[in-house]
Protein backbone atom coordinates (compact mmCIF):
# COMPACT_ATOMS: atom_id res chain seq x y z
CA UNK A 1 0.00 0.00 0.00
CA UNK A 2 2.73 2.57 1.00
CA UNK A 3 4.52 1.77 -2.15
CA UNK A 4 1.28 2.47 -4.21
CA UNK A 5 0.79 5.43 -2.22
CA UNK A 6 4.19 6.62 -3.16
CA UNK A 7 4.11 5.56 -6.78
CA UNK A 8 0.86 8.15 -7.54
CA UNK A 9 2.22 10.95 -5.84
CA UNK A 10 5.26 10.59 -8.11
CA UNK A 11 2.68 9.96 -11.08
CA UNK A 12 0.99 13.33 -9.80
CA UNK A 13 4.31 15.30 -10.27
CA UNK A 14 5.00 14.10 -13.17
CA UNK A 15 1.29 15.08 -14.45
CA UNK A 16 1.61 18.53 -12.71
CA UNK A 17 5.22 19.33 -14.90
CA UNK A 18 4.65 16.91 -17.91
CA UNK A 19 2.73 19.57 -20.17
CA UNK A 20 4.33 21.12 -22.88
CA UNK A 21 5.86 24.44 -22.73
CA UNK A 22 5.87 25.90 -25.99
CA UNK A 23 7.62 29.03 -27.72
CA UNK A 24 6.22 31.06 -30.25
CA UNK A 25 8.04 34.52 -31.70
CA UNK A 26 5.78 36.39 -33.98
CA UNK A 27 7.50 39.33 -35.75
CA UNK A 28 6.50 40.36 -39.58
CA UNK A 29 8.49 38.70 -42.29
CA UNK A 30 10.00 41.88 -44.31
CA UNK A 31 12.26 44.53 -41.96
CA UNK A 32 13.42 47.67 -43.30
CA UNK A 33 17.29 47.93 -42.13
CA UNK A 34 17.36 51.07 -40.00
CA UNK A 35 14.51 50.67 -38.44
CA UNK A 36 13.03 49.40 -35.35
CA UNK A 37 10.75 46.60 -35.72
CA UNK A 38 8.82 44.85 -32.82
CA UNK A 39 9.31 41.00 -31.91
CA UNK A 40 6.92 39.37 -29.44
CA UNK A 41 7.71 36.62 -27.55
CA UNK A 42 4.54 34.21 -26.05
CA UNK A 43 5.61 31.46 -23.57
CA UNK A 44 3.00 29.01 -22.69
CA UNK A 45 4.25 27.13 -19.56
CA UNK A 46 0.92 26.01 -17.25
CA UNK A 47 1.64 26.32 -13.79
CA UNK A 48 5.62 26.80 -14.36
CA UNK A 49 7.07 29.11 -12.19
CA UNK A 50 10.65 30.01 -10.73
CA UNK A 51 14.16 30.60 -12.49
CA UNK A 52 13.31 30.78 -16.21
CA UNK A 53 15.52 32.32 -19.16
CA UNK A 54 14.43 33.07 -22.71
CA UNK A 55 17.69 33.80 -24.94
CA UNK A 56 17.75 34.98 -29.06
CA UNK A 57 20.76 35.19 -31.11
CA UNK A 58 21.11 38.00 -33.71
CA UNK A 59 23.36 38.49 -36.56
CA UNK A 60 26.35 41.14 -36.24
CA UNK A 61 25.03 44.62 -36.91
CA UNK A 62 21.83 44.48 -35.05
CA UNK A 63 20.55 45.89 -31.86
CA UNK A 64 18.04 45.37 -29.48
CA UNK A 65 15.80 47.70 -27.12
CA UNK A 66 13.13 46.44 -24.33
CA UNK A 67 9.70 47.11 -24.54
CA UNK A 68 7.58 45.07 -21.91
CA UNK A 69 8.94 41.77 -20.04
CA UNK A 70 6.46 40.75 -17.60
CA UNK A 71 8.45 41.40 -14.64
CA UNK A 72 11.85 39.61 -16.30
CA UNK A 73 15.33 41.78 -17.13
CA UNK A 74 16.29 41.89 -20.21
CA UNK A 75 19.60 42.78 -21.86
CA UNK A 76 21.46 42.72 -25.15
CA UNK A 77 25.06 41.47 -25.33
CA UNK A 78 27.05 39.97 -27.97
CA UNK A 79 24.07 39.96 -30.33
CA UNK A 80 22.11 37.99 -27.90
CA UNK A 81 19.01 38.79 -26.50
CA UNK A 82 18.13 37.58 -22.98
CA UNK A 83 15.27 37.86 -20.69
CA UNK A 84 15.80 36.24 -17.36
CA UNK A 85 12.85 35.67 -15.01
CA UNK A 86 14.01 34.99 -11.55
CA UNK A 87 10.55 33.78 -10.43
CA UNK A 88 8.63 34.21 -13.63
CA UNK A 89 4.48 34.86 -12.64
CA UNK A 90 1.90 32.56 -12.31
CA UNK A 91 0.00 33.79 -15.39
CA UNK A 92 0.18 31.98 -18.37
CA UNK A 93 0.89 32.74 -21.04
CA UNK A 94 3.85 34.79 -20.31
CA UNK A 95 4.35 37.71 -23.09
CA UNK A 96 7.33 39.55 -23.91
CA UNK A 97 8.32 42.34 -26.05
CA UNK A 98 11.32 44.33 -27.76
CA UNK A 99 12.12 45.89 -30.83
CA UNK A 100 14.92 45.49 -32.94
CA UNK A 101 17.10 47.31 -35.34
CA UNK A 102 19.33 45.85 -38.18
CA UNK A 103 22.04 48.36 -39.91
CA UNK A 104 20.73 50.40 -42.31
CA UNK A 105 24.30 49.03 -44.41
CA UNK A 106 22.75 45.51 -44.27
CA UNK A 107 21.19 43.24 -47.22
CA UNK A 108 20.19 39.33 -47.49
CA UNK A 109 17.91 37.34 -44.98
CA UNK A 110 18.46 35.79 -41.52
CA UNK A 111 16.04 33.06 -39.61
CA UNK A 112 14.81 34.43 -36.02
CA UNK A 113 14.28 31.91 -33.41
CA UNK A 114 14.80 31.65 -29.77
CA UNK A 115 15.47 29.27 -27.03
CA UNK A 116 13.06 29.08 -23.43
CA UNK A 117 15.42 27.74 -20.34
CA UNK A 118 13.80 26.57 -16.93
CA UNK A 119 14.17 24.35 -13.89
CA UNK A 120 11.48 21.80 -12.66
CA UNK A 121 11.62 21.15 -8.93
CA UNK A 122 14.53 23.25 -8.27
CA UNK A 123 16.98 20.71 -9.94
CA UNK A 124 15.97 19.64 -13.34
CA UNK A 125 16.86 21.55 -16.47
CA UNK A 126 14.60 21.67 -19.47
CA UNK A 127 14.80 23.71 -22.81
CA UNK A 128 11.83 24.70 -25.53
CA UNK A 129 12.74 25.66 -28.97
CA UNK A 130 10.64 29.09 -30.30
CA UNK A 131 9.80 28.69 -34.08
CA UNK A 132 12.35 29.73 -36.45
CA UNK A 133 10.86 32.75 -38.77
CA UNK A 134 12.80 33.88 -41.98
CA UNK A 135 13.52 37.55 -42.10
CA UNK A 136 14.06 39.67 -45.40
CA UNK A 137 15.78 42.75 -44.71
CA UNK A 138 13.84 45.11 -47.46
CA UNK A 139 14.47 48.73 -48.21
CA UNK A 140 11.12 48.77 -49.75
CA UNK A 141 9.13 46.97 -46.42
CA UNK A 142 7.45 49.15 -43.72
CA UNK A 143 7.38 48.99 -40.26
CA UNK A 144 4.16 47.05 -39.30
CA UNK A 145 1.85 48.44 -35.81
CA UNK A 146 1.82 46.19 -33.07
CA UNK A 147 -0.59 46.36 -29.46
CA UNK A 148 2.26 45.92 -27.03
CA UNK A 149 2.32 46.89 -23.39
CA UNK A 150 4.86 50.18 -22.37
CA UNK A 151 8.19 49.38 -21.07
CA UNK A 152 10.57 51.62 -19.37
CA UNK A 153 12.30 54.64 -20.71
CA UNK A 154 14.64 57.28 -19.39
CA UNK A 155 12.18 60.16 -17.21
CA UNK A 156 9.72 62.12 -19.35
CA UNK A 157 8.21 65.58 -18.98
CA UNK A 158 4.57 65.80 -19.49
CA UNK A 159 2.76 68.31 -21.87
CA UNK A 160 -0.48 68.26 -21.67
CA UNK A 161 -3.16 69.51 -24.58
CA UNK A 162 -6.58 69.67 -24.95
CA UNK A 163 -7.50 66.35 -26.19
CA UNK A 164 -4.04 64.06 -25.44
CA UNK A 165 -0.38 64.11 -23.02
CA UNK A 166 2.51 64.10 -25.31
CA UNK A 167 5.47 62.72 -23.43
CA UNK A 168 9.39 63.70 -24.20
CA UNK A 169 12.10 62.46 -23.12
CA UNK A 170 13.62 64.75 -20.62
CA UNK A 171 17.01 64.26 -18.36
CA UNK A 172 15.97 65.95 -15.50
CA UNK A 173 14.81 63.56 -12.45
CA UNK A 174 11.26 63.31 -11.63
CA UNK A 175 10.50 64.54 -8.30
CA UNK A 176 7.22 63.11 -7.98
CA UNK A 177 6.94 59.62 -6.28
CA UNK A 178 2.75 58.69 -6.38
CA UNK A 179 2.28 55.65 -8.14
CA UNK A 180 0.15 55.60 -11.28
CA UNK A 181 -1.43 53.00 -13.25
CA UNK A 182 -1.87 53.32 -16.69
CA UNK A 183 -3.87 51.17 -19.76
CA UNK A 184 -1.05 50.62 -22.50
CA UNK A 185 -2.99 50.53 -26.06
CA UNK A 186 -1.16 50.48 -29.06
CA UNK A 187 2.14 50.66 -30.40
CA UNK A 188 2.23 52.20 -33.92
CA UNK A 189 4.91 53.52 -36.88
CA UNK A 190 2.89 56.56 -37.02
CA UNK A 191 2.04 59.58 -34.97
CA UNK A 192 -1.82 59.71 -34.33
CA UNK A 193 -4.31 62.08 -32.86
CA UNK A 194 -6.61 60.53 -29.90
CA UNK A 195 -9.39 60.70 -32.46
CA UNK A 196 -7.18 58.38 -34.96
CA UNK A 197 -6.55 56.39 -32.43
CA UNK A 198 -9.67 55.51 -31.85
CA UNK A 199 -11.05 55.07 -35.09
CA UNK A 200 -7.75 52.45 -35.75
CA UNK A 201 -8.62 50.07 -32.41
CA UNK A 202 -12.22 51.07 -32.91
CA UNK A 203 -13.43 52.29 -29.99
CA UNK A 204 -13.80 55.34 -27.88
CA UNK A 205 -11.03 56.00 -25.16
CA UNK A 206 -12.78 58.05 -22.24
CA UNK A 207 -9.62 59.29 -20.87
CA UNK A 208 -6.62 61.41 -22.60
CA UNK A 209 -3.75 59.21 -24.10
CA UNK A 210 0.04 59.53 -23.62
CA UNK A 211 1.88 59.28 -26.24
CA UNK A 212 5.83 58.24 -26.10
CA UNK A 213 8.15 57.79 -29.13
CA UNK A 214 10.64 55.48 -29.08
CA UNK A 215 13.25 54.81 -31.95
CA UNK A 216 11.10 55.02 -35.16
CA UNK A 217 7.79 54.00 -32.80
CA UNK A 218 5.08 55.59 -31.27
CA UNK A 219 3.42 54.25 -28.17
CA UNK A 220 0.17 55.34 -26.61
CA UNK A 221 -1.28 54.70 -23.03
CA UNK A 222 -4.74 56.15 -21.87
CA UNK A 223 -5.24 56.80 -18.40
CA UNK A 224 -4.06 57.90 -15.07
CA UNK A 225 -5.36 55.51 -12.09
CA UNK A 226 -4.28 55.73 -8.51
CA UNK A 227 -5.90 52.16 -7.65
CA UNK A 228 -4.98 49.20 -9.60
CA UNK A 229 -8.56 48.07 -9.55
CA UNK A 230 -9.87 51.12 -11.18
CA UNK A 231 -7.31 50.79 -14.11
CA UNK A 232 -8.38 46.95 -14.31
CA UNK A 233 -12.01 48.12 -14.82
CA UNK A 234 -11.02 50.32 -18.01
CA UNK A 235 -9.15 47.86 -19.08
CA UNK A 236 -11.69 45.19 -19.16
CA UNK A 237 -14.20 48.12 -20.49
CA UNK A 238 -11.51 48.12 -23.47
CA UNK A 239 -11.18 44.75 -24.08
CA UNK A 240 -15.22 44.45 -23.89
CA UNK A 241 -14.73 47.40 -26.79
CA UNK A 242 -12.98 44.95 -28.71
CA UNK A 243 -9.67 46.22 -28.51
CA UNK A 244 -7.11 43.23 -28.44
CA UNK A 245 -3.40 43.06 -26.34
CA UNK A 246 -3.91 46.10 -24.08
CA UNK A 247 -1.87 45.78 -20.78
CA UNK A 248 -1.90 47.78 -17.62
CA UNK A 249 1.55 49.01 -17.00
CA UNK A 250 2.22 51.22 -13.13
CA UNK A 251 4.89 54.11 -12.45
CA UNK A 252 6.34 55.51 -9.53
CA UNK A 253 6.86 59.11 -10.31
CA UNK A 254 7.94 59.30 -13.83
CA UNK A 255 9.63 55.52 -14.06
CA UNK A 256 7.93 52.97 -14.85
CA UNK A 257 8.14 49.73 -11.86
CA UNK A 258 6.32 46.48 -12.03
CA UNK A 259 2.45 46.35 -11.78
CA UNK A 260 3.21 43.76 -8.92
CA UNK A 261 5.47 46.57 -6.71
CA UNK A 262 3.25 49.37 -7.38
CA UNK A 263 0.14 47.04 -6.07
CA UNK A 264 2.39 46.46 -3.07
CA UNK A 265 2.43 49.65 -2.69
CA UNK A 266 -1.03 51.14 -2.71
CA UNK A 267 -2.80 47.75 -1.30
Amino acid sequence: MRHTIVFLLFLASVAAYGQDVTVSVYTQSSWPPGSFVPVTVEISKGDLTGFTRFFQDLPQGFEAESVENSGGDFYFDGNQVNIVWVNMDEGDPVRAWYIVRADESLTGSFRLGGRFDYVINGRERRSAEANIILIKLDREAEVEDFSVPERTDEPVKKIQTDTETKIETNADDGKESKIEFRVQISLASQRLSKDELEKRIGCPLRHDIKILKVGNMYKYQSGSFSKYDVASEYLDELKKGGVKDVFIVAFRGEGQISVDMARSLTE
